[in-house]
C-alpha cells in the first residue's frame, strides 16, 4: 500500500506579489512493500521520532512541532525545526533517531519525497482574461487546487517509478484562505465559485470581524478530483484504502489525533526543511536544490520533483501517451520539450525525459510498438515535419528496433517501415553514411512490403546518391524504377480496364528521374517533369512537390519567362510577387497545406534572387529583411527549422547585403550556420558553399577559399571519391 501525505508552502492567491517566497507542494509517499502492517509500525515510528525531538528540544509533541495561536512558543519550535533538519535524514534513510531503533519492528517500506513548485510563468493554458473562471489559476485559489490535483494525479495514475499503484492511503490536509475585509473584489472571486466561509469548531478567532476565513481545501475537493481521474483512466480497479482530509492538529497530545495524521507531521517538516535551506534566486534554482536535498535526505534515486510550467505539460503528455502505447507521440512531444523555452527544460532534460526514453525502449509492448513504427514512418513523408524530429525519434528507437528485430520479436514490415524513416532522416540532415546503412536494412526487408512502397523507397535512394553528388548513379537508379512502375501501371490498368489511367507510382517514379535528369543538366528533366504532373491529381501534395522540381530546374536554367508560367500555377494563380508571397505563407499552413511551406519559401526567395531581383521592394522587401518576425505575423515560426534553411538564410543575407543592411547580412548568415542541429557532413558542405557564396560576394577572398576548402573537406567525409573541382562545380549548381 502507498500512503501520501502533502503540505504547501508560500502565496498561492498572489496578494503578495513583491514576495520572493517559493511557492510549492511537497511531502512524501510511503511505500510499505506489500506488508501494510509495516505502515502502522511507521506510524508509531513517526510518533517516537517526533517524541524524541521534541524531548530534546525541551518541549512537548506535537506542540512544539508549530508556532501557537499565542506565539508563545517560538523558541522550542526553533531548537525543534533545527533538531529535525540534524535528524529527519536518518529517520527518513534508516528509521532511527541517534541511531537507535524506536520500534520493536524494522521498517520494509521506504520514503519517496515528492514537490511541485510553480514556475514564474505558471501554466499559459490556464491564464488568460477570457479563460472560464472556474479554471483561471489567478481566480480565487484555483492555483492551488490545480497544483494538488497534479500532485496527486502524478503519484498515483502516472508515477514514473512506481507505474502499478493498487492501493492507496490518502493523508490530505484542509486548507483554509484568510483576506482582509477590505479586499471585496478577492473574496467575490471565491463567492462566485462557491466557496463557503469557514466553519470553527469552537469559538471564531479574535479578528473574524476584521477577516474572512475561508474553506478551500477538503474531502469533497479530493475526492472529486481523484473520482474523475480514476474514471478518466480507467483505473477503477485502484482501492482507495482510506481518504484522511484534516486540519494539521498541533495540540496538546491526543493519541487518537495524533495517529491520524503523523504523515501530515512528516509532510509538513519535510516542507520547513526544504525551504529554510533553499539556496538561488528563482524557482528552477530552488527546485534543483530541492531535488538535491530530498536526495540527501532519504538517498534515493526515485523522488518527484516537478514544475508547474509548460515544459511539465509537454512531460505529462508524452507519459501519458507512453502508457497508452502511443510511443510516436511520447518521443514527438519529448523533442518538442527539448525545445522549449521554458527555464525548466534543462531540469526536465535531466531528470524526467531520458526516464521516458528509457522507459520506452526497456518497456516497449510489441504491438503498440508496430503502430507507432507505422506512424513514424507516416510522419516521414508528412508535410512541414520537423526534420531534427524525425532523426531525434529515430535516433532514440534504433536500439530497440534492432535487438527486438534480431531477436524475432517484431515484424519485419514493421522494422522496415522504421528504416525506410530513418533514410529519410538521415537524407534531410546530410548523414549520408547512416542513410546508406539504412537503405541496405531496406534491401534486406523488402520482401515483407509490397513492390509500391519499396519502389518508393528506391526513389529515396536515388535522392541520396543525388546528395552525395553521385549523379550517374541517381540517374541509374531513377531509370529502373520508372520501367518498373510503368510495368505496374499497365498491369493496374488491364486489371480495371482503364489503362489510360494516371499512376501516382509512375508518378513519382517520373518525378524523381526528372531530378536526377536536372542534376546532369540533362534536358530531359523537363520533359519528365511535365509528363509526371499528368498523373497527380492537381491539389494532391505530389503534383506540387513536382512542380517545385519544375521550378528549380527553370531557375538553373534561367529560363524566366517558362518560370513564372508554372510559379503562377503554385502559387494559386498568383503572378505579383508580393502576392505569392502571401499566398505561400498562406496556404503552407494547417492540416493539409498546399506544399511544405519551407520549401515553398525557398523556391520563391530563389527564383526572386536569381532572375526577379527588381521584383523585391516595398513590404515584401521589409519582410524579407526581418523574416523570423514575418513567419510569426503569419503564425508559422514553427517552420523555421532545418533544411532548406541553411540555403535560405545565405540568399536572405546576400539581399540584406545588397541593400545595405550589413548587420542584418551578418546576422542571417549566422543563423545559416546554426540553424541545423547535429548536421551531416553534406549539410555542413552547404553551409560551407553558402560562406563561400557570400565571401566572395563582399570580396573577402581569404574567408571564401577557406569556406571552399571546408566545403571540399565536409563533403569528402560523405565518402565521396569525386575530386575537388567536380565536388565544387556538382555542389554549386542545384545546392547554392
Amino acid at each position: 500500500m502507498i500512503t501520501i501525505a502533502l503540505d504547501e508552502n508560500g502565496d498561492f492567491e498572489g496578494l503578495n506579489r513583491e514576495s520572493d517566497e517559493a511557492t510549492f507542494l511537497a511531502g512524501l509517499l510511503y511505500d510499505d512493500n506489500g506488508d501494510e502492517a509495516d505502515t502502522e509500525y511507521e506510524r508509531e515510528r513517526i510518533i517516537a521520532y517526533y517524541q524524541n525531538v521534541c524531548a530534546k528540544a525541551g518541549g512537548h509533541f506535537p506542540e512544539t512541532l508549530h508556532i501557537s495561536h499565542a506565539g508563545n512558543n517560538s523558541g522550542y519550535v526553533a531548537k525543534t525545526k533545527k533538531e529535525v533538519g540534524a535528524s529527519l535524514g536518518e529517520f527518513l534513510r534508516n528509521g532511527t533517531y541517534q541511531k537507535k531503533a524506536l520500534t520493536r519492528f524494522p521498517r520494509r517500506g521506504k520514503y519517496i519525497l515528492f514537490m511541485q513548485i510553480k514556475s514564474n510563468q505558471g501554466k499559459q493554458s490556464l491564464k488568460g482574461k477570457d479563460l472560464c473562471k472556474l479554471v483561471k489559476d489567478d481566480f480565487a485559489s484555483n492555483l492551488y487546487m490545480h497544483m494538488a490535483e497534479d500532485v496527486v494525479s502524478r503519484l498515483i495514475f502516472h508515477n514514473p517509478h512506481r507505474p502499478d499503484i493498487r492501493k492507496v492511503h490518502f493523508d490530505l490536509p484542509t486548507r483554509m484562505v484568510v483576506l482582509d475585509n477590505k479586499l471585496r473584489d478577492k473574496i467575490n472571486e471565491y463567492y462566485q465559485l462557491g466557496y463557503k466561509d469557514y466553519k470553527f469548531d469552537k469559538e471564531e478567532p479574535r479578528d473574524s470581524d476584521k477577516k474572512k476565513y475561508l474553506q478551500i481545501a477538503n474531502d469533497n475537493n479530493y475526492r472529486a478530483a481523484i473520482s474523475r481521474e480514476i474514471i478518466a483512466e480507467g483505473r477503477t480497479d485502484i482501492e482507495v484504502d482510506q481518504m484522511s482530509v484534516n486540519s494539521i492538529y498541533y495540540g496538546p497530545a491526543n493519541d487518537k489525533k495524533i495517529k491520524r495524521m503523523v504523515f501530515l507531521y512528516m509532510a509538513d517538516s519535510i516542507c520547513s526543511l526544504l525551504n529554510w535551506n533553499r539556496t538561488g534566486n528563482s524557482p528552477v534554482d530552488w527546485l534543483n536544490c530541492f531535488a538535491e536535498q530530498a536526495h540527501e535526505l532519504n538517498g534515493s534515486s526515485q523522488n518527484l520533483f516537478f514544475a508547474y510550467d509548460d515544459v511539465d505539460v509537454l512531460f505529462d503528455q508524452a507519459w501519458r501517451a507512453y502508457e497508452h502505447g502511443d510511443y510516436f507521440t511520447a518521443l514527438q512531444l519529448s523533442f518538442e520539450a527539448k525545445m522549449s523555452p521554458s527555464r525548466f527544460a534543462a531540469f526536465y532534460q535531466k531528470y524526467w525525459f531520458p526516464l521516458l526514453e528509457n522507459a520506452l525502449c526497456r518497456h516497449a509492448k510489441k504491438d503498440a510498438l508496430v503502430s507507432s513504427l507505422s506512424k513514424f514512418q507516416q510522419y516521414s513523408y508528412s508535410e512541414n515535419l520537423q526534420q531534427d524530429c524525425l532523426v531525434y525519434i529515430f535516433e532514440k528507437l534504433r536500439d530497440t528496433v534492432e535487438n527486438r528485430l534480431s531477436e524475432g520479436k517484431l515484424d519485419k514490415a514493421a522494422a522496415f517501415e522504421f528504416y525506410d524513416a530513418g533514410f529519410s532522416a538521415c537524407n534531410h540532415t546530410g548523414h549520408s553514411d547512416i542513410a546508406g546503412k539504412c537503405f541496405e536494412k531496406c534491401k534486406e526487408l523488402a520482401s515483407s512490403v509490397d513492390v509500391e512502397m519499396y519502389l518508393r523507397t528506391l526513389n529515396k535512394y536515388s535522392v541520396w546518391r543525388n546528395d552525395v553528388l553521385d549523379f550517374e548513379a541517381a540517374k541509374e537508379v531513377a531509370e529502373i524504377i520508372v520501367i518498373y512502375a510503368d510495368e505496374l501501371r499497365q498491369m493496374r490498368g488491364k486489371l480495371f480496364g482503364n489503362e489510360a489511367a494516371g499512376s501516382v507510382t509512375y508518378g513519382r517514379a517520373l518525378s524523381q528521374c526528372g531530378q536526377a535528369y536536372a542534376f546532369l543538366k540533362d534536358s530531359q528533366a523537363e520533359e519528365s517533369f511535365v509528363e509526371a504532373l499528368g498523373h497527380f491529381d492537381k491539389s494532391s501534395v505530389d503534383y506540387f512537390i513536382t512542380l517545385s522540381y519544375l521550378l528549380h530546374y527553370y531557375i538553373e536554367q534561367g529560363d524566366a519567362a517558362k518560370y513564372d508560367e508554372y510559379a503562377a500555377i503554385y502559387f494559386g494563380g498568383e503572378k505579383d510577387a508580393h502576392k505569392q508571397f502571401d499566398f505561400l505563407m498562406k496556404a503552407g499552413q494547417g492540416d493539409k497545406p498546399r506544399f511544405t511551406l519551407k520549401f515553398a519559401f525557398f523556391v520563391f526567395l530563389k527564383g526572386l534572387c536569381k532572375m526577379h531581383r527588381d521584383r523585391i521592394k516595398g513590404s515584401l522587401r521589409t519582410d524579407l529583411l526581418d523574416i523570423e518576425k514575418t513567419f510569426r505575423r503569419y503564425h508559422s515560426e514553427d517552420q523555421i527549422n532545418g533544411h532548406p534553411w541553411e540555403i535560405i538564410y545565405k540568399y536572405l543575407a546576400i539581399l540584406a547585403h545588397q541593400q545595405g543592411k550589413e548587420d542584418i547580412a551578418k546576422a542571417y548568415m549566422e543563423k545559416s550556420a546554426s540553424i541545423i542541429k547535429n548536421g551531416g557532413p553534406i549539410i555542413a558542405a552547404i553551409i560551407a558553399n553558402g560562406k563561400r557564396e557570400f565571401m566572395e560576394l563582399i570580396g573577402d577572398k581569404g574567408a571564401a577559399s577557406q569556406a571552399k576548402d571546408d566545403m571540399v573537406k565536409n563533403f569528402c567525409q560523405s565518402g565521396s571519391e569525386l575530386s575537388d573541382e567536380e565536388i565544387v562545380e556538382r555542389l554549386c549548381y542545384m545546392y547554392d
